[in-house]
Order: C-alpha cells, then structure tokens, then sequence
C-alpha cells in the first residue's frame, strides 16, 4: 500500500515465487496459507486486467504449485480421485456455457473467477491434503483464526452491525460465520476433546455466537438455524437440543434480534431482495433452458429503470442466480452435483466411526447444508471472500472418505478379495468370518 506500481508488482512476484518454491516442497502449507489470509488479511490486488482478492491469488498460485508437484511424482490422477468428478466438471462446463452467451466478456470472466474460487479451493484440498494431522492443524487455524476475528471486530463495533478485518460487510461476515459456527458447534459437542481444548474451543463459538448476533444477518441466521436443526435431526443429543433450544428463544427474548428477524422483515433491504428476486424471475422465463449469461443479471442493472435494482445489481440468491443467468441447465448441473456429493457424504456418515475424523466430517456437511440454507438470501456460492470455505468442506469430506478407506485396507491388507479363499475352521466355509469381526 502506498508503494510504486512497479515496486509494488516485483514485490508481489517475489511473494508469488517464493509461496510457489514453498506450496511445491510441501503442498499442504497452501491450504493453511489460505486459511489464514482469507480470515485476517486479503486486499484487492490489481495486475493488468485481472482485479482479484489476494486469497484468490494465492489460491491460484498453491493451486499451480500442487499440481506442477503432483506431475512430478505422478500422483494427479490419485490425488483427483473423489467419485463427484463427473458431476463437478458438468457443473463447470454449464458456466462455460452460460459465458460463451455472456451480454459483456468482461463481467462474465469475472463472474468465472469468483465462481472458480469456490471450484478451486476443492481441488486445492484433494492435491494438498493426506493424513488426519492437516485435518487437525486446518481446523484449529480456522476456529482460532475466525474468533481472533471477532474479538477484534467487537473492538471496532459502534452503534451499527458489525463486520470484520476482510468481510468488512457484516452480510458477509455473517454468511461466514454461519458456516464456521456449525462446524465448531460439531466438533465441541461431538468430538472427543480434552479439557483445554474443549475449553479453548467453547470460548471460540461463543465469541462467533456473539459475533453472528452482532452482524443482524438475517440470512447468516437461517443458515445456522438449519444447520444446527440438520445436527439435531442427524445425530440428537442432550446438548444439541439445549442449544437448539437456546438459539429458538433468543429469537424471542433478545429486543433487537426479534425486532429483526420478525417485525422488520418489510425494511428496504427486504424488500430490494424481493424486487430483484422477482425481477431475476423474469429474465428466467425469458431464457428458461441456457439463462441469459454469465454475469448479465449485474450488467443488465445499469440500464434498469428500477431504482433497487440499478443501485444495488447483486442477487441475492444463488438459485435464482443461476436459473436467470445459466437457466436450467446451469441450475440442474448444480442439484445434480449436490445429490452426488450428497449420497457420497450419507455414505461417509455411517461408515466411518473414528472420534476425530467423523465429528469433522458431520462438521463439514452441516455447514454446506447452512450455507445452502443461507444461499435463499445471499448469494454464498459465488461469493469469493466466503466460497472458498464451502470448497474446502466439501474436499475434506472426500478426502475423510480417502483417510478411512486407506486405514481400513492397512488394517486387513489381505482384503476382500483374498478372503473369498480363505477357510475357515469355525464356521466350516470359506470366506471371512463374520462373527470374528
């Protein structure tokens, strides 16, 4: 800040070299760089035509630097495997689509590479992430990194609602939050932690409680509601419901929340996300099968009459985003995507039974259903200050999967196959024996 633009650029290609030279030696120092920049400190960064946050830079520059170590030791093909590549790379071609009919180029390629935030960051977990220890080292940089956040913020809270170092938008912050929130709720009541880190880890969710309460996001509200109703309904709990019980009646016993969440629902921020929903609704019918573009629901507001919409172009709404600007199309890619991550996630649940990793893997598919739940009322899927985290959940519950099933075949290294051969004396047949398991 406040250096030569020909200073300022070497500087920032002697970081991208060395961050390179660093994520290429050891992968997984990508993902904790992004967890902490992305948290604490990411300004917009210019060079030529690209105007983009300094996480996404970053992202972009471990995500290189994973793959170029990944061909070197020949393990990409490994590495990418998570049963859902099919999906996502149709989810990816309907944003191919819906660009290459994109009213304004430039928009559109943004549009792309907000998105791509979100599809990289994915990616980024399946090449960097192995063992249960990076799980661990992630998630304690997220819980301490995100209420370090808070504290700070309240420092700075007046009379309005808050927001935060980089989410300066308490919307934003809010939506971030609500998927951090469900995620250490999980693990403080679901995993097996000591006494300080159970303490260490209350501390933190009740500086986010506080923080999300602060924000007056009414959308980041929705989100946790239906994250912590889908842990309830998941897995219930004596302290769940409490807590579940405690969020229901702070919506009726604290002043400003119910005034909020209840009697201001007709305000002007209500009501400009009703006008463009509608609005968005229109330009669907208009082109109900390939939408009208990448990005022209933003381009398009500048020649509205409707003062809500010109003035404030964002949708707030990921659905109806996707069904106004890549139509059907785009919109099924996604539900289709969604199943499929889905099923394989149902699947992860019941099997895996370890005391970290299925806490951390519940954590992670409440928060995706949070910010799913969220996306009614902002856009969170295309949100790069805040999509990246919803990338890295789903990677992680892939690669919780990839964790168990290589402990699994380490713990019976003969495998189904070999045991189809072997006799057994006890039942008299061949085959395994099931009792003895």
């Amino acid at each position: 800040m406040g250096l030569d633009p020909e200073i300022q650029l070497g500087l920032i290609l002697l970081i991208a070299i060395i961050s390179f030279i660093a994520i290429f030696s050891k992968p997984i120092l990508g993902i904790y760089a992004v967890a902490v920049i992305s948290i604490m400190f990411s300004p917009t960064i210019r060079i030529g035509f690209a105007n983009m946050y300094f996480h996404q830079w970053v992202i972009l520059v471990a995500l290189l630097a994973s793959l170029s170590s990944g061909l070197i030791l020949g393990i990409v093909h490994t590495k990418m495997k998570s049963g859902i590549n099919v999906p996502m790379m149709i989810f990816i071609g309907s944003f191919l689509l819906a660009m290459s009919h994109a009213p304004n180029m430039v928009i559109g390629i943004k549009s792309l590479l907000y998105i791509g935030v979100f599809i990289a960051s994915y990616y980024l977990v399946l090449l960097c992430m192995s063992a249960e220890k990076h799980i661990r080292v992630f998630v304690h940089l997220l819980v301490v990194a995100t209420s370090v956040v808070c504290i700070i913020s309240f420092g700075y809270y007046g009379s309005g609602r808050l927001g935060s170092l980089v989410l300066r938008n308490p919307n934003s912050f809010g939506n971030f939050l609500a998927l951090v929130i469900p995620f250490c709720t999980t693990l403080l009541f679901y995993g097996r932690l000591g006494r300080g880190q159970r303490l260490i880890f209350g501390i933190s969710l009740l500086t986010m409680f506080i923080g999300l309460a602060l924000t007056f996001s009414r959308s980041a509200w929705v989100g946790v509601f239906l994250g912590i109703t889908s842990l309830v309904v998941i897995r219930p709990r004596a302290p769940i419901l409490l807590l579940f019980g405690a969020i229901l009646s702070a919506v009726f016993l604290f002043a400003p929340i119910q005034k909020r969440a209840i009697k201001d629902i007709s305000d002007p921020g209500a009501q400009y996300r009703v006008i463009k929903a509608k609005i968005a609704y229109e330009k669907f019918k208009e082109n109900p099968i390939l939408g009208n573009g990448l990005g022209s629901f933003h381009y398009e507001a500048q020649f509205s009459d409707i003062w809500a919409y010109r003035a404030h172009s964002t949708l707030e709404n990921n659905y109806l985003l996707m069904l106004a600007e890549g139509g059907l199309v785009e919109f099924f890619a996604f539900v289709y995507l969604m199943i499929t991550f889905g099923r394989k996630a149902v699947m992860f649940l019941r099997k895996i039974k370890d005391p970290f990793l299925s806490p951390v893997l519940l954590g992670s598919v409440v928060s995706i259903i949070s910010t799913l739940g969220a996306g009614m009322f902002e856009d969170t899927l295309f949100f790069p200050k805040n999509n990246w985290l919803i990338g890295m959940f789903m990677g992680i519950v892939i690669i919780v999967g990839r964790i168990h099933e290589e402990s699994t075949k380490a713990e019976n290294p003969i495998g189904a196959e070999g045991q189809e051969h072997l006799f057994s004396e006890e039942t008299g047949n061949y085959g395994p024996d099931i009792r003895s398991r």
